[in-house]
């Protein structure tokens, strides 16, 4: 799977855009018609700001506002992005690295906070249980991500293959056998379907669609493994360390007690 990330001038497409932004106007037509004093007070109401809204309507575009131009713009400018975009490019686990880097930074921020919550509302002995408990989900949960991704894809590619082969009504399978056996034979690599599709087919529209379900197989996998499965079966494993860890300090402050 193809996909690059383009991380060029975001500040200046994103001023652009908000110079081209208007204030949407809902418009009603003749789809309702109200009368009366109640139907014109509604109406009002409907196509004017609410004045306990507009406030919290402009704090909350000013936050989104600061975060675009300082944060998301000169994160998405800067040199790191654009070396992880250049490495990647052609990587077929780019959704997972992405969702992995995103996974990571909420995890450190987790542990972080939870290692700092002051002594009155958690022990120390129990913030680093905890901490324990989040470190183990997202490792599980990243490795069994990656393995369970990694040994679908060429069921996956199947599953695709066959719906690029309905969608064009070309045997693909038999084409790409052909083009890759002439690929190899002049000592180049071979291309998958996407290749295929892009550069043999020239159609962009199945291009789209085919890297579309590429990412939407990623996303359901790692869904389902970083928010169900892997939390309920490292919860109860890290608690029971965690009972351990806790019981082997007691009995070792009950052993300086008692010397």
């Amino acid at each position: 799977m193809q996909i690059s990330l383009n991380t060029q001038r975001y500040n200046q497409n994103y001023n652009q855009n908000k110079l081209n932004q208007c204030k949407p106007k809902p418009s009603f037509g003749n789809a309702v018609k109200m009368t009366g004093e109640a139907g014109e007070v509604l109406m009002q109401a409907a196509v004017s700001d609410s004045k306990f809204m507009l406030p919290l309507s402009e704090v909350y575009n000013n936050i989104t506002d600061w975060l675009a131009k300082n944060l998301y713009g000169r994160l998405m400018d800067s040199s790191i992005v654009a070396k992880f975009a250049e490495k990647t490019k052609d990587s077929k686990y780019i959704a997972n690295h992405i969702m992995t880097l995103g996974a990571a930074t909420g995890t450190g921020m987790y542990i972080y906070k939870t290692l700092n919550l002051p002594e009155d509302k958690m022990d120390d002995d129990r913030k680093k249980v905890l901490a324990l408990n989040h470190a183990l989900t997202f490792g599980v949960s990243t490795a069994g991500a990656y393995l369970v991704d990694g040994s679908l894809f060429n069921k996956w590619r199947q599953v695709t293959q066959k719906y690029a082969e309905l969608y064009t009504g070309k045997d693909i399978g038999a084409e790409l056998k052909k083009i890759n056996a002439q690929l190899l034979k002049e000592g180049k690599n071979k291309i998958d379907l996407i290749d295929y599709a892009s550069d043999y087919l020239h159609d962009q529209k199945l291009v789209n669609r085919l890297k579309g379900m590429d990412v939407g197989k990623t996303l359901l996998i790692v869904t389902l493994i970083y928010r169900y499965l892997v939390p309920v079966a490292v919860t109860p494993i890290a608690n029971n360390l965690g009972d351990k860890f806790l019981l082997h300090k007691k009995e070792q402050e009950a052993k300086l007690q008692r010397a």
